[in-house]
C-alpha cells in the first residue's frame, strides 16, 4: 500500500476524494505550517508547502501548492500557477515556484478543467515546464438520491457567499418577472460582495431589502454544508448565472442531487454543464443585468411548466455526473498518475 500526503482537506469535495482514494493507495495529512489557521493573507506561504518528516510518504499531492521538499509531488490546481499573485512574475519567490514545477520532483500539473489547462500552458512552457506532464482531471462529486420535493411549491435554489458576483441580483430580478405566488426562492449566502462584481450601494440595498420584505423568499446564513446538500435534495432547479468562477463546486454538487442547473457561459462552467441537456448556460459578459434577468426567468418559467422536461433534465445531470465526475473515473485517471509518478 502506497502512502500519499495531502496538504487540506479544507473543502467538501477534498473530503469527499481524499476519503476515497483510488486501489493501492491510502491518503495521509502531510504536516506543515498551518497558515490558512493564522489567516495569513500573504499567498506565498499559503501556496508553498514544506513537509515535516514526520510521517513516511511516497508521493505528496497538494492542491494550489508548490511543495518544497525533493520528494515527488504532484499539484491540482483550479486557477492560475503558481498560485502567489499578487506578487509580481519577475518577483524571485515567484522564479522559484516556477521552477519548482518545472523540475524532476514535481510529476504531474493536475488541472481541474480544461479552461485551467488554457490559462496556464503557455505561460508554464515558457518557464520551462514539459507540457507532456501537464493533465486535466475532473473532480469527483457524491451522487445523493432526490428527497421528498413540495409538489405545491416550485424551489429554486442559489448557494455561494460571493452573492453578486454569482449571479444573485439578477436572480431576484428574474424572480420577481415570475410573478408566480408557487415559486420559493432558497438563498444560502452570507451576501458578501467578494471579487469580480462591485455592486454599488443603492444595489446592495435593493437586494437586501427585497430578500427580507418577499415571503416567498428564504435567506440562510452560515449553513452547515450538510445543510445545503440537503436543500439540495428538496429543490426543483439551481440557479446561478455566475459572472467569474474558477470552478463552481455548487453547480456540480446540484447536479449530484439530479437538479437541472441554470448557469452560465464562463470560465469551466460549459465543462460542467451541458447547455440544452441538463440545463442551460446563459451567455453574461457584457450583457445588461435587465437582460439576463429577463432570460433566467423564461428559463425558469419553462422548467415550472414542463414536468417532464425538468424531470429529464435533471436526470442528464445525474448522468453528465456518472459520465464525468464519478469517484471511480477520477480514480481510475489519478492511480494511473502516481503509478507512473513513482515507476510503476
Amino acid at each position: 500500500m502506497r502512502v500519499v500526503g495531502i496538504s487540506n482537506k479544507t473543502r467538501y469535495w477534498q473530503h469527499y476524494v481524499f476519503s476515497n482514494p483510488p486501489e493501492g493507495y491510502r491518503y495521509t495529512r502531510g504536516l506543515d505550517m498551518p497558515w490558512h489557521m493564522l489567516r495569513t493573507r500573504q499567498q506565498f506561504l499559503l501556496h508553498t508547502k514544506c513537509f515535516l518528516p514526520l510521517k513516511h510518504v511516497d508521493l505528496y499531492h497538494t492542491y494550489n501548492s508548490v511543495v518544497a521538499n525533493h520528494r515527488p509531488w504532484v499539484i491540482e490546481v483550479e486557477s492560475y500557477l503558481p498560485r502567489y499573485k499578487p506578487m509580481r512574475e519577475s518577483h524571485p519567490l515567484f522564479k522559484w515556484g516556477q521552477r519548482r514545477l518545472a523540475g524532476d520532483d514535481c510529476k504531474w500539473l493536475v488541472f481541474t478543467s480544461e479552461n485551467t489547462f488554457r490559462m496556464n500552458r503557455d505561460k508554464l512552457v515558457a518557464a520551462g515546464v514539459d507540457p507532456a506532464k501537464m493533465v486535466v482531471v475532473y473532480r469527483a462529486v457524491e451522487q445523493y438520491l432526490p428527497g421528498v420535493k413540495d409538489a405545491s411549491r416550485f424551489t429554486i435554489l442559489f448557494a455561494g457567499n460571493g452573492f453578486y458576483r454569482k449571479g444573485g441580483v439578477e436572480l431576484l430580478k428574474a424572480f420577481q418577472r415570475l410573478e408566480r405566488p408557487d415559486a420559493r426562492l432558497v438563498i444560502v449566502s452570507t451576501l458578501e460582495v467578494d471579487w469580480g462584481v462591485e455592486p454599488d450601494a443603492a444595489t446592495v440595498a435593493w437586494a437586501e431589502r427585497t430578500i427580507q420584505e418577499d415571503p416567498r423568499i428564504e435567506l440562510h446564513r452560515g449553513l452547515p454544508h450538510d445543510g445545503v446538500l440537503q436543500l439540495m435534495r428538496k429543490a426543483h432547479v439551481f440557479a446561478s448565472t455566475t459572472f467569474a468562477d474558477p470552478f463552481n463546486n455548487t453547480v456540480l454538487e446540484a447536479m449530484g442531487a439530479r437538479l437541472p442547473v441554470i448557469s452560465s457561459q464562463v470560465s469551466s462552467i460549459p465543462e460542467i454543464v451541458e447547455d440544452g441537456r441538463n440545463g442551460w448556460l446563459l451567455d453574461v459578459t457584457g450583457r445588461a443585468s435587465d437582460a439576463i434577468a429577463d432570460e433566467l426567468a423564461e428559463k425558469l418559467r419553462r422548467l415550472m411548466d414542463d414536468q417532464a422536461l425538468l424531470r429529464h433534465m435533471g436526470e442528464q445531470s445525474f448522468q453528465v455526473v456518472r459520465e464525468k465526475f464519478d469517484i471511480e473515473v477520477r480514480n481510475r485517471r489519478i492511480k494511473e498518475l502516481y503509478d507512473r509518478a513513482l515507476g510503476g
